[in-house]
C-alpha cells in the first residue's frame, strides 16, 4: 500500500520546485538493525531530537525499566548521529549488568556534564530520586537539560479493568513483564512503535520558580512525566476497556438520563421501570463492541482494499502528527468531510498505522444492517437514528453514550455534514451532535475538548454513478447485504489518488472563552434534556450555550473547508464548466487554470500531489494533461483538433459529473466569484455602495451552499476580493467606481461559476411562484416539499431543452432542496403540517427574489 505524505501547500505555477537536499550517510548496520529498523518511528522525531541536542543535553524518560527499551534507544541515538546514551537510572536487575549499563549517579552527573545522553526509567518512586538530583545538577549547568518522554510499543494489547490470564503471565499493557517485552518483540517488531511526546525544558521551568524547593519541583516534574507518558500510551492502544455489562450500568447511571426518565414518568404517567427498559433497549441499538484484536485484524485487510483501490492514500503526515500530540493533552473529536462510504474505513485505517487508536464513529442506523452493521460495531462503530426529535428517552440515553466515550477518553468521530454529500461540495453544518460533546464538557467529563476537522478528497469517486442518478431525481437507494455484495465489484477497478489533510485541532475551552468570556464559566447543563429544538421552544436560558454551539460548528465546518486539497481533476472541472460556449481553446484553458491556482494558492490552499510547479496547459506532460486525459478516456470531456488548436468539450449528458469535481474547489473561488457576479449584474460597472449591496445579497442567497470565512466581517471580504481582483486585472477602481479592467474576460470567467446555483435558484423560485400562487389556480392539494422539488426538476428539464437554461448541472436535485429551504428560512414560503403555501397572498417577495435572480442569469 503506497501511503505518502501530501504536500501541505501548494506554489503557485510559475515556481520551480526546490532542489532535494543531499541524502544523509546511511549509518553503518549492526545486529540489531534487523530488528530495529521496522520499527514505526513518529514523524519529524529525529529533526526534533537533533535540534533539542543542539541546544543542550537530552534526558529521555521512559515508564517502565526494560532492556529492549534502553537497546533500542541506543540504537536509534547512533543511527541519527545524536550524542550518545551513556547512562541510565531506575534500570535494576540481572539485565541491566549484562548489557552493562552504567546506572551509577556519578555516569549520570557525567553525562550532563558533557552533553551525552541519559535515561530515566519512571517505574517506582525510590528513596534517592534521580529527579531531585537532576533539578539540583541543573541549577549548576549553564546548558539547558530537556527531558524528552519517549514510548516504545512493542504490543497493542489493550487494557482491562479485569486483569485476564493473559495479564498475569505477561503483566499489564502499560507496566509489561520482562518475559512480555521478549514476547512482544519477537511478535511483533515489524509493528512496534516508537513515539517522542513534548520535551520539557527543565532549565525555564525552573527559571519560573526559582524559590520552589528541589524536591517538590522534582515531584511535580515527575508526577507531569508520568502523567504524559501515560496518556501518550493510552493514545496508542486506548483506554481499559470494559465489559458490555459495565459500560450499560455506568451509562444508565447518567445522571441527566436519570433526571429524564424521572420527568417523563411524571408527565406521562408511565412507570419508571418501563422507561428504564426503553433506555436499556435504546442503548442496544446505539452502542459499539469495540474489539481491538478485530480491528488488528481488520488493519491488514483494509491496506489490501486500499492497495487495490487507489493508486496512493496521501496523508497530511504534518497534521497527523499534530493530532496525536493533541490526543495526549485532551480528548479528540475527528470531524471528516463526507463524500463516501470510504470515509468510515480511510480515517479509522490510518489512525491505527499511525500509532493511534481508532475513534468510536457515530454513523446512521442505515448501516446497521447484517453483516456490515455487527462488523462495524466490533470496529467501534456506534449508530444513531436520523430522526429523534420529541423521542427524550433516546436522546437522553444517546448524550449519556457520548459523555461516557469522552470521561473514558475514546477519539470519537462524526460528520458535522450529517450525510454524505452527493454535490462534491461541504453540506450545511449541523450541530446535534456538537451540542452534546459541549453539554458533556459542561457535565464536568473532560478539561477540554479538541475537534479536528479533516477533509478527505478522491480523484474519482466509487459512488459517482450513483449520485448522479439521485441528482437527477431517482430516489436514494437503501442500504442493504445485496447492496453490500454488489459494491464488491469496485475492486476490479482503479480510483486514482485519495488525499487526508488534517487541520488544526479546534479548543472548545478556547472557543468558549473567547465568544463567552467571563460568561462561559456560567453556562449550564439542563437536568433533562429533550433534545435542541425543546432548548430553543424555551427560550433565553440557552442562548449563550447555542450561541457557542453554532461558532463551534461553524469552525469546524469551515476548517474542513480550508483543508480540501485542490486536485488536478477538481481544476480541470472548473475550468470547463464555467464556459459559456460550447468548447474552449487550449491557450484559454490554460489561462484559466493558471488563474484558479493563483487563487487557491494566495489563500493558503492545499494542492494535491504532483500540482505545484506542473505545467498548466493540458497539452504539456503533467498533472494536468494527466488528469484531462483520463476524464477523456472516460468519455467525460472531448478533445478535438481544429484550425491547428485543440478544443476541449463537455458532452451536456457528462456534466454532472464533471460538476461533483468542481463544487469540490469551489469553495475556494466563491468569494471573488460572487463580486465578479455582483459586477456583472450591474452593467459591469457600479459605485462600490452598489456593488456591495449587490455582493451581500449573493451572499446571503448561497448561504446554505458555502461556507464563507469565520471571523471577518463583510467591509473587510469585499476589500479583500476587490484588491485581488485588481491585482490580476479584472476590475479597476476610480475613486468610489469599479468598473472592469485589463483582463475582462477573467471577470466573466469567475462571474460564471456561480451560474448553476443561479440558474437552480432562480428555477426552485420560479417553481414555487407558479405552482403556489392563486393565480395560476390551487393545486388539487398543497404541494409538500418533495413533490416541489420533482415539479422543479420536470419544469427544469423542459427549460434546459428549450435553451431557458444553459447549464445542465443546474438541475440538481441537492441544489433545488437547498433553495427552497433558503425560500423557507426567508419566510418568503411556509411550511404547515408538511404542506407549502406562499407567505404573502400575492406572493411579492417570491417574485422579487425571481426577479434579483434573473439580472444575474440574463448577464
Amino acid at each position: 500500500m503506497d501511503v505518502q505524505e501530501s504536500p501541505p501547500n501548494g506554489r503557485p505555477s510559475g515556481a520551480a520546485p526546490a532542489s532535494p537536499a543531499p541524502p544523509a550517510p546511511e549509518p553503518p548496520r549492526t545486529f540489531l538493525s534487523r530488528w530495529f529498523e521496522p520499527v514505526r518511528v513518529s514523524r519529524d522525531a529525529g529533526a526534533e531530537l537533533q535540534a533539542l541536542a543542539a541546544r543542550g543535553s537530552l534526558v529521555f524518560v521512559m515508564r517502565s525499566p526494560g532492556l529492549l527499551n534502553f537497546l533500542y534507544l541506543r540504537w536509534f541515538l547512533r543511527r541519527l548521529g545524536l550524542p550518545t546514551l551513556r547512562a541510565a537510572q531506575g534500570f535494576p536487575g540481572f539485565f541491566g549488568r549484562i548489557a552493562r549499563v552504567r546506572r551509577s549517579r556519578r555516569a549520570f552527573e557525567d553525562a550532563l556534564a558533557t552533553g551525552d545522553a541519559s535515561l530515566l526509567f519512571l517505574g517506582r518512586p525510590t528513596e534517592k530520586d534521580p529527579f531531585a538530583a537532576l533539578v539540583r545538577i541543573q541549577r549548576d549547568l549553564f546548558q539547558p537539560v530537556f527531558l524528552v518522554p519517549v514510548l516504545l510499543v512493542w504490543s497493542r494489547r489493550a487494557q482491562k479493568l479485569k486483569p485476564s490470564f493473559w495479564d498475569l503471565l505477561y503483566g499489564s499493557p502499560e507496566a509489561p513483564s520482562a518475559f512480555a517485552n521478549a514476547v512482544g518483540f519477537l511478535r511483533n517488531f515489524r509493528r512496534a512503535l516508537f513515539d517522542v511526546g513534548r520535551p520539557l525544558d527543565l532549565q525555564a521551568h525552573l527559571r519560573e520558580r526559582p524559590d520552589e524547593p528541589d524536591a517538590i519541583v522534582a515531584r511535580k516534574i515527575r508526577g507531569a512525566l508520568h502523567q504524559h507518558l501515560a496518556r501518550v500510551f493510552r493514545t496508542v492502544v486506548g483506554p481499559p476497556l470494559k465489559a458490555p455489562s459495565r459500560v450499560r450500568e455506568k451509562v444508565l447511571r447518567d445522571r441527566t438520563l436519570r433526571a429524564t426518565i424521572e420527568a417523563v414518568a411524571a408527565e406521562t404517567g408511565r412507570p419508571s421501570t418501563a422507561l428504564v427498559a426503553e433506555a436499556e433497549k435504546d442503548l442496544k441499538e446505539i452502542a459499539s463492541r469495540y474489539d481491538p484484536t478485530f480491528v488488528g485484524f481488520l488493519r491488514g485487510l483494509l491496506a489490501w482494499m486500499f492497495g487495490r483501490l487507489y493508486r496512493s492514500v496521501e496523508v497530511d503526515e504534518a497534521g497527523l502528527a499534530r493530532l496525536k500530540r493533541a490526543a495526549a493533552e485532551a480528548p479528540v473529536v475527528l470531524c471528516p468531510s463526507h463524500k463516501s462510504h470510504v470515509d468510515y474505513l480511510v480515517v479509522s485505517w490510518l489512525l491505527y498505522e499511525h500509532g493511534m487508536t481508532p475513534p468510536h464513529v457515530a454513523a446512521g442506523i442505515n448501516l446497521s444492517f447484517w453483516p456490515f452493521g455487527p462488523i462495524a460495531r466490533r470496529g467501534g462503530a456506534f449508530f444513531i437514528r436520523r430522526k429523534v426529535k420529541g423521542d427524550r428517552i433516546y436522546t437522553a440515553v444517546l448524550r449519556a453514550y457520548v459523555k461516557h466515550l469522552l470521561r473514558d477518553r475514546f477519539p470519537q468521530e462524526f460528520y458535522v455534514e450529517g450525510g454524505r454529500s452527493r454535490t462534491g461540495k461541504l453540506l450545511p453544518p449541523k450541530s446535534g451532535l456538537v451540542s452534546m460533546e459541549v453539554d458533556a464538557w459542561l457535565d464536568g467529563a473532560a478539561d477540554d475538548i479538541l475537534f479536528v476537522p479533516i477533509a478527505i478528497d478522491y480523484e474519482k469517486l466509487i459512488e459517482a454513478s450513483s449520485y448522479v442518478r439521485e441528482l437527477s431525481g431517482a430516489e436514494k437507494q437503501k442500504e442493504s447485504l445485496r447492496g453490500l455484495l454488489g459494491a464488491a465489484t469496485v475492486l476490479f477497478r482503479r480510483y486514482e489518488r485519495l488525499y487526508v489533510q488534517f487541520e488544526e485541532p479546534i479548543s472548545l475551552r478556547e472557543v468558549a472563552s473567547e465568544r463567552l468570556g467571563q460568561g462561559a464559566a456560567t453556562l449550564a447543563v439542563d437536568d433533562a434534556w429533550g433534545g435542541e429544538g425543546e432548548r430553543v421552544a424555551r427560550g433565553a436560558p440557552g442562548e449563550g450555550k447555542r450561541a457557542l454551539v453554532q461558532a463551534l460548528t461553524n469552525r469546524v465546518a469551515y476548517g474542513i473547508s480550508r483543508a480540501v486539497t485542490i486536485t488536478p481533476v477538481g481544476l480541470v472541472a472548473a475550468t470547463l464548466l464555467s464556459h459559456g460556449r460550447r468548447g474552449m481553446t487550449a491557450a484559454e484553458f490554460a489561462r484559466r487554470i493558471e488563474l484558479l491556482r493563483y487563487m487557491a494558492a494566495e489563500g493558503g490552499a492545499r494542492f494535491g500531489r504532483d500540482l505545484a510547479g506542473a505545467p498548466s496547459d493540458p497539452r504539456q506532460p503533467g498533472a494536468i494533461a494527466d488528469a484531462v486525459r483520463r476524464l477523456a478516456l472516460g468519455g467525460t470531456v472531448r478533445i478535438e483538433v481544429a484550425a491547428g488548436d485543440t478544443i476541449y468539450l463537455v458532452p451536456d449528458e457528462k456534466r454532472p459529473v464533471l460538476d461533483y469535481h468542481r463544487n469540490a474547489v469551489i469553495h475556494r473561488f466563491v468569494a471573488p466569484a460572487v463580486v465578479a457576479a455582483a459586477l456583472r449584474a450591474e452593467g459591469g460597472e457600479a459605485p462600490l455602495l452598489v456593488l456591495r449591496q449587490r455582493a451581500l445579497w449573493l451572499s446571503r442567497l448561497f448561504k446554505l451552499e458555502f461556507m464563507y470565512q469565520v471571523g471577518s466581517a463583510p467591509e473587510e471580504i469585499l476589500q479583500q476580493n476587490l484588491a485581488f481582483l485588481a491585482r490580476v486585472g479584472a476590475v479597476t477602481r476610480d475613486g468610489d467606481r469599479v468598473r472592469p479592467g485589463s483582463e475582462p474576460e477573467l471577470l466573466a470567467f469567475l462571474a460564471e461559476l456561480l451560474r448553476a446555483y443561479l440558474e437552480a435558484y432562480r428555477l426552485a423560485a420560479a417553481t414555487a411562484l407558479s405552482v403556489l400562487s392563486p393565480a395560476a389556480g390551487a393545486p388539487a392539494a398543497a404541494p409538500d416539499r418533495r413533490a416541489l422539488v420533482r415539479e422543479a426538476l420536470e419544469r427544469g428539464r423542459a427549460a434546459f431543452l428549450s435553451g431557458e437554461i444553459q447549464l445542465r448541472e443546474s438541475l440538481s436535485k441537492a441544489t433545488l432542496e437547498n433553495a427552497i429551504e433558503w425560500l423557507a428560512t426567508q419566510g418568503v414560503i411556509a411550511e404547515e403540517a408538511g404542506k407549502l403555501r406562499l407567505a404573502d397572498a400575492d406572493g411579492a417577495s417570491l417574485r422579487a427574489i425571481v426577479d434579483g435572480i434573473t439580472r444575474h442569469t440574463a448577464a
